[in-house]
């Protein structure tokens, strides 16, 4: 099955650059009647989210959201395939750049929130350009996917290491020796590994492995995230992250996780991941989130 995947990927990896978002622009329509699950997911994360948004105004939003949702699937046969330094070159802009590099020149480590947000898998290719980066990654159940996914997402020199138990020590290390890396902030966690915090004035079970990392080890952290344009181009954004974060209240510094996240999305909401199931977990006697199981 996986060579069948990567045949597939391959075959993806031929198209021009600007196809991807072209053929998304021009099916998702479609797409979004056959996936009534996501659909319902998109819409209501939307509903909950931006309670005041007019119902029009939130429509078009739910079918641009899935526009970017196609377009992060098939730009994966490039993120695979693609030589790595014609992939970077497909930035065209850094905004805030400075700041990142001043961060990195500081003798602290860093740790990037990189959340679901536009072309996130290829944000991890663009950000190996950075010597040293380490991106924590979830393996998959499939041995053989997760080989093909190593092999890709390490393209450019960057050191991956899988959410386990070993591979969460080798992070705290990797960031407490002065290194930078990647993490997925809005990933829901299973129960004992995360606490509900505010997102978007709903609660979220969200990880505690930030607010760990930042009281633990004293690094930075910051907002990147990468704007998928036309064309095959993305323009890349570093933001700037709520002091809170370093409380040692986790509570309060889960809260600027969230704010963090909420900060990136507000750069372009359409291409935020909607179709997550962000709020499945409820807390305990709250009714669900979501009209099915």
């Amino acid at each position: 099955m996986i060579y069948l995947v990567k045949l597939l990927l391959w075959l993806l990896s031929r198209l021009p650059a600007g196809a991807p978002y072209w053929i998304s622009r021009r099916t998702a329509g479609f797409w979004l009647r056959l996936s009534p699950v996501k659909r319902h997911t998109t819409e209501r994360n939307l509903e909950r989210c931006y309670p005041d948004m007019a119902p029009d105004e939130r429509a078009a939003l739910v079918r641009e959201s899935f526009v970017h949702y196609l377009c992060s699937v098939l730009e994966t046969g490039h993120n695979w395939y693609c030589p790595v330094d014609k992939l970077q070159a497909r930035c065209v802009e850094f905004v805030n750049e400075d700041l990142f590099v001043e961060m990195l020149e500081r003798d602290r480590g860093t740790v990037i929130l990189a959340p679901h947000f536009g072309a996130w898998e290829y944000l991890g290719i663009f950000l190996q350009r950075y010597p040293g980066i380490a991106i924590l990654y979830k393996p998959p159940s499939n041995p053989s996917l997760e080989k093909a996914l190593l092999a890709s997402r390490r393209r450019g020199g960057g050191y991956l290491i899988g959410a386990t138990g070993s591979g969460i020590r080798k992070l705290y290390a990797h960031i407490k020796g002065g290194g930078l890396a990647g993490v997925l902030p809005d990933q829901q966690p299973s129960r004992g590994q995360g606490r509900f915090a505010p997102f978007f004035g709903q609660q979220a079970l969200t990880g505690v492995l930030v607010p760990r990392l930042v009281q633990r080890t004293d690094c930075q952290a910051v907002g990147v995230i990468c704007e998928r344009l036309s064309g095959g181009r993305y323009r890349v954004h570093c933001l700037p992250v709520h002091e809170e974060i370093h409380s040692p209240d986790i509570d309060v510094s889960l809260a600027a996780v969230n704010r963090a996240v909420e900060d990136c999305i507000a750069v372009n909401p359409a291409q935020y991941l909607w179709s997550y199931r962000r709020f499945k977990k409820q807390p305990e006697g709250a009714p669900p989130f979501y009209d099915f199981k």
